[in-house]
């Protein structure tokens, strides 16, 4: 008689190492409890376990009916599954449990059918293992066992390595979503499908199996055998073909059709989402155009002129970046725009992470108006594997196979920077004064992950920068491509960190900086988050029901984040907004946005969202002179351009009639009803006719450009450029005046333009005062970018 599993040697020995592996694993941030890393944890673990110990005892001794030893297999995987499991609900009681009901779904879709193949895998083994003897059938089971799902794994890495994906769908493993900095982890249909194609290969062996039997060296072995009970045949057997019947010929058929299922689905996985390649992404956008070193592949809805401007962007960004490297990068680069961060996500993995991968001279982006504000990022990466190290042509140990995730940010933040008007040197200033800047030795190692992604990209960012500008970028590209820090410049990395600080230092910084860098620093990353996954997602199906006026769902939806993440600044903010558009609850959600902007524990950018939010509803309410001096005294203290110089604005037009009912259809809406384009460019047209406010002509040409009619949105500019500098009432907005001319002047290639602008940036009146600031910087890299041959 076959003992039962638990009573199993190997079943036995297998289910202790899955419980200590799991449980080990359980205490690692984010991976306690039921959820996606558990899940992931457990499909790259039992699988293999269940297979060794399914091969060693299926090969020792005489072996079992084939289609026994299948199912015995595939209930082994079901058992360690279990054992897994229930590691997964010892730290849920532990820590809590995130969402319970989703991850045991989620468990169930991916860890558990690896599981089960990873058993029926194993009774494979066993048919092999068995013709050895000794230590040659315990190393052949271990070997096959384990080798089975890593060669399935190995194929996920070659197509991460081979094509543009960064997810993978794998038979044992489940599900891998890819970037790291995308929390809302959603699989969808694509994983239903796939899981259709893992039951479709089972129901195909398990059929298969019953269609064998095992024979001796005489007939009546091989007769004992096909009678199909839990029968032993004696050493030397063979497996053959079960005498047919009606029964045999009816599992041979839906054997065949399940393998024929399985193969279909496996065929047709770009259209099912399983897998893509450069080839499936670049038919499914359909648009391809070529310059003399970027080819672009876009969307075939786009126009001729758009798509040739993503060539120009492209180009322009490969030449820049390569002057800052003082390195040539490879002789083509292929830029992906997809439509959307869902389009991307649903191609290649990344939703709203931007990817490139140096070693295929590719970039993968979401489309954006010229130029493009993380292009050049992304080509930096790409640039810089001109001298990066190993297949993966990057920065890192062990030949560039460890990567250094802080000199690979750090070299494409410093070549491209962002446009803040505070550079990511006096961002490091302020967090040394706050005590909060990290040693170069954890951002320039693995440790970089372990912190907040803006502090980590801003701190990284900032030191490449002063190494290019204090010892030359010679040495920075010695140091990415695989030389210490003592053999390039003669230094430790504590001794570049103390010269590091010291230089931080003496930077000046505003005031006011210093609570929008707690707020923007000083906080978790993911691996010190409590249930990100849940949290963000949440969050972000809250906030698209409270902008699609579904008000009770948002409520909802923000009661549960609050309720698993209990400080949850977004999920506060968010609520007391949706009681402050219900006119049965407008008196609660402005009292909470008071407690909001009053708390000091509140971060600094939760606090000045909830006070704009209040001088909105003032706007609206026709409190005109309360708004504007709320506008003011947010737009004095704080360090965002951007919001400043709306909130400027915003002030401006509360205090002039005729731009009230402009700016409120175009910026705020009515107290119910979201804001309207048409209604607002027609407001906004009559304003400008009527009174030649430059203020009224910026807006306009403004946001015509934005929206790639440059030509038609240049004479507003202009016009506006061309009234007193006191007439805009606000610096911040000839700033961006100016920033909105460079642009559409290099998206036009319009010298004449770009050399008149170059004076006024540097002119006796230029609205950018501080020459280090980081908004100059990027305008002045733009127009010269585009006016360099």
């Amino acid at each position: 008689m076959m003992v039962p599993l638990w009573r199993s040697r190997s079943q036995r020995i297998a289910a202790a190492v899955t419980l200590g592996l799991m449980l080990a694993v359980g205490f690692l941030p984010l991976f306690g409890g039921p959820g996606y890393e558990h899940a992931l944890a457990s499909g790259l673990i039992v699988p293999g376990v269940a297979a060794v110990a399914t091969a060693l005892e299926l090969s020792r001794g005489r072996g079992l009916a084939p289609v026994v030893g299948v199912l015995r297999g595939a209930g082994s995987g079901l058992l360690l599954a279990g054992v897994a499991w229930v590691t997964a609900l010892v730290h849920g009681l532990r820590v809590g449990f995130c969402d319970a009901y989703h991850g045991a779904l989620g468990f169930l879709l991916t860890a558990v059918p690896g599981c089960l193949l990873g058993g029926i895998w194993g009774a494979c083994v066993a048919e092999v293992a068995r013709r050895g003897s000794g230590r040659r059938r315990v190393l052949l089971a271990i070997a096959l066992g384990v080798g089975g799902p890593l060669a399935s794994a190995g194929v996920s890495v070659w197509r991460f390595y081979s094509s543009p994906m960064v997810f993978a769908f794998d038979p044992f493993v489940g599900y891998f979503s890819g970037t790291l900095y995308d929390t809302v982890i959603d699989a969808g249909a694509p994983l239903l499908t796939y899981r259709l194609g893992t039951a479709a290969s089972v129901a195909a062996v398990v059929l298969g199996a019953s269609l064998l039997a095992r024979a001796g060296a005489g007939a009546g072995g091989a007769a004992e055998a096909s009678e199909g009970a839990d029968l032993r045949a004696e050493a030397g057997e063979t497996l053959v073909l079960a005498v047919p019947d009606a029964t045999t010929v009816a599992r041979a058929v839906v054997a065949v059709l399940a393998l024929f299922a399985s193969v279909l689905i496996t065929v047709e996985g770009p259209s099912l989402g399983h897998w893509q390649t450069p080839s499936t992404i670049a038919r499914e956008l359909g648009g391809r155009k070529s310059g003399p070193r970027c080819d672009a592949v876009y969307p075939d809805d786009l126009r001729e002129d758009e798509a040739a401007l993503l060539v120009k962007d492209c180009e322009e960004e490969i030449a820049a970046v390569e002057r800052f490297f003082g390195a040539r990068g490879p002789e083509r680069i292929t830029a992906f725009f997809f439509r959307d961060a869902g389009e991307k996500k649903r191609l290649m993995g990344a939703g709203d992470t931007y990817i490139a991968k140096p070693w295929r001279h590719e970039v993968y982006l979401q489309m954006h108006a010229y130029p493009h504000p993380v292009l050049g990022h992304e080509i930096a990466h790409v640039v810089a594997g001109s001298f990066g190290r190993g297949p993966f042509r990057a920065a890192g140990a062990l030949g560039g196979l460890w990567p250094n995730p802080g000199l690979i940010e750090g070299v494409a933040v410093a070549a491209s920077p962002d446009e803040d008007e505070l550079t990511d040197e006096t961002w490091a200033r302020a967090m040394l004064d706050l005590g909060i800047l990290p040693s170069l030795k954890s951002i320039f190692s693995i440790d970089f992950l372990g912190q907040s992604a803006s502090k980590s990209y801003t701190v990284a960012g900032a030191f490449i920068r002063w190494m290019v500008d204090h010892y030359g970028v010679a040495h920075v590209r010695a140091i990415y491509g695989g030389a210490s820090t003592e053999q390039a410049v003669g230094k430790s990395w504590d001794a570049l960190d103390l010269e590091f600080r010291a230089h931080l230092g003496s930077i000046p910084f505003p005031p006011e900086a210093r609570s929008y860098a707690k707020a923007k620093f000083d906080r978790p990353a993911i691996f010190g988050r409590r249930c990100p996954h849940v949290v963000d997602a949440l969050l972000h199906e809250a906030d698209v029901c409270r902008e699609s006026r579904r008000e009770e769902k948002a409520l909802a939806l923000y009661a549960d984040v609050l309720a698993r993440d209990p400080e949850s600044h977004a999920a506060r903010y968010g609520r007391a907004l949706v009681d402050l558009r219900d006119p049965g609850r407008s008196a609660e959600g402005r009292a909470a946005l008071e407690r909001i902007a009053e708390d000091a524990g509140t971060p600094r950018t939760f606090r000045d969202r909830a006070e704009e939010a209040i001088a909105d509803w003032d706007f609206l309410a026709g409190a005109y002179e309360a708004a504007s001096r709320r506008y003011e005294r947010l737009a004095a203290q704080t360090v965002d351009e951007d919001m400043a110089r709306t909130l400027e604005v915003k002030a401006l037009a509360a205090r002039d009639p005729a731009a009230q009912k402009p700016m409120a259809s175009f910026l705020l809406g009515a107290p119910h009803r979201p804001s309207d384009p048409l209604l607002s460019g027609a407001r906004l047209g009559a304003w400008s006719a009527q009174t030649h406010d430059p203020l009224a002509d910026y807006i306009l040409g403004k946001n015509i450009s934005q929206h790639g009619w440059y030509e038609e949105g240049l004479p507003y500019l202009e016009r506006a450029l061309s009234a007193d500098p006191d007439a805009l009432r606000s610096v911040r907005v000839r700033r961006e005046l100016l920033r909105s001319l460079a642009q559409s002047a290099c998206a036009l290639g319009d010298r004449a333009r770009i050399a008149h602008l170059r004076d006024e940036l540097t002119g006796p009146g230029t609205p950018f005062r501080n020459p280090s600031s980081g908004r100059l910087e990027s305008v002045v890299n733009l127009l010269t970018r585009c006016s360099t041959p």
